[in-house]
C-alpha cells in the first residue's frame, strides 16, 4: 500500500511540474508577441557630412596652421650679372654709344660715377637691363671698337629659394585669413588679445617675405652689368713752380723758429728726466771724489 501511495504522489508532482513549465513557455510566447520589436535606426544622409564638417571646423579652429599650399613655378628663376672693363681712346664717343645702347635695350643707369685724374679718366657704370637683353648688351660691347680688357659673367639659379619664399608667403596669407576668422568668433578678452598678437606677427612676416620676393623678382627680371669705361692719359712732366727767393728766405726763417720752439717745448716736457739724470750724475761724482780722497 505504501508503495502504491508513493507512486501516486510522484505522478501528481510530475504532472504539476509539466503544467508549470508549459504555462511559463506560453507566457513567454505571449510576451514576445505583445512587445513589438524596436524601430530600425534612423538613417540621415546629411549626418555624416555634418559631423565631418564639424570635425573639420573644430580641427581648423584648434590648429589654423594645418594646410600647406605649394605653388608651382613653371620656369627657372635665374639671376644674371657681370663685370666688364673697356679701354677706349675716345671716352666721350664711347660713353655716347653706351648711352644709346642702353636706351635701345630699355635699360637704365643705377650708378654713374666719373673719375678724372692725371693718369686716366674713367666711368664706373652700373647698368640694369631686362634679362632678355643682357646677352645683347654683352655682345654689343664685345663687338664694339673699344678694347675689352676684362670680363666676368655669373648666373645664379634661385628657383628653389623663389619656390620656398612663394610657398611660405601663400601659407602665411592663409594663416592670416584663418586667424581673422577666429578673431571674429573669439568671446573672451584673453583669446582676442592672443589672436591679435598672432595676427601682428604674421603680418610682419608677410611684409618681410614680400620684400624679399620683390627683390628676387627684380633681380631676375633685370640683369646687372658693372661696366668700367676708361681712357689712359699720356704722362706729361710738369716742373714744380718755385717761389721767389725772398719768399723762400721767409719760409726758412719761419721754419727755423718753429724748430727752436718745438725743441724748447720738448725739453720742458722731459724736465723730470733731466732732474733725475742731474741728481744721478751729482751723486756719482761725489762718490768718486770721496773714494779718491780716501785713497790718498
Amino acid at each position: 500500500m505504501k508503495q502504491f501511495f508513493l507512486s501516486i504522489i510522484i505522478l501528481v508532482l510530475a504532472a504539476s511540474c509539466n503544467s508549470n513549465s508549459n504555462e511559463t513557455s506560453n507566457d513567454a510566447k505571449v510576451m514576445a508577441m505583445e512587445i513589438p520589436p524596436p524601430p530600425p535606426p534612423r538613417v540621415d544622409s546629411g549626418s555624416d557630412s555634418d559631423s565631418k564638417d564639424k570635425k573639420e571646423e573644430v580641427s581648423e579652429n584648434n590648429n589654423p596652421e594645418q594646410e600647406t599650399i605649394k605653388p608651382v613655378v613653371k620656369e627657372k628663376k635665374i639671376i644674371k650679372d657681370g663685370t666688364v672693363s673697356v679701354k677706349t681712346n675716345d671716352i666721350a664717343a664711347s660713353k655716347k654709344n653706351i648711352d644709346e645702347l642702353i636706351k635701345k635695350l630699355n635699360g637704365y643707369y643705377e650708378v654713374e660715377d666719373l673719375q678724372n685724374t692725371d693718369q686716366s679718366i674713367s666711368y664706373d657704370l652700373k647698368i640694369r637691363v631686362p634679362a632678355d637683353n643682357f646677352e645683347k648688351l654683352i655682345s654689343s660691347i664685345e663687338n664694339g671698337k673699344d678694347e675689352l680688357t676684362s670680363k666676368s659673367i655669373q648666373a645664379r639659379d634661385v628657383t628653389e629659394e623663389f619656390v620656398d619664399i612663394t610657398t611660405r608667403l601663400a601659407n602665411k596669407r592663409e594663416y592670416l585669413k584663418r586667424y581673422k576668422e577666429l578673431l571674429s568668433k573669439a568671446s573672451t578678452v584673453k583669446d582676442i588679445l592672443a589672436i591679435e598678437e598672432s595676427i601682428r606677427v604674421i603680418e610682419e612676416e608677410i611684409e618681410s617675405t614680400e620684400g624679399r620676393l620683390k627683390y628676387l623678382s627684380d633681380q631676375v627680371s633685370f640683369s646687372t652689368l658693372n661696366l668700367n669705361l676708361y681712357k689712359e692719359k699720356e704722362y706729361i712732366y710738369k716742373a714744380r713752380e718755385q717761389d721767389k727767393f725772398s719768399e723762400r728766405i721767409k719760409n726758412s726763417i719761419s721754419e727755423g723758429w718753429t724748430s727752436i720752439v718745438d725743441f724748447l717745448l720738448w725739453l720742458f716736457s722731459i724736465w723730470p728726466f733731466i732732474i733725475l739724470i742731474t741728481g744721478i750724475v751729482y751723486i756719482v761724482r761725489k762718490i768718486r771724489r770721496k773714494r779718491k780722497n780716501q785713497a790718498q
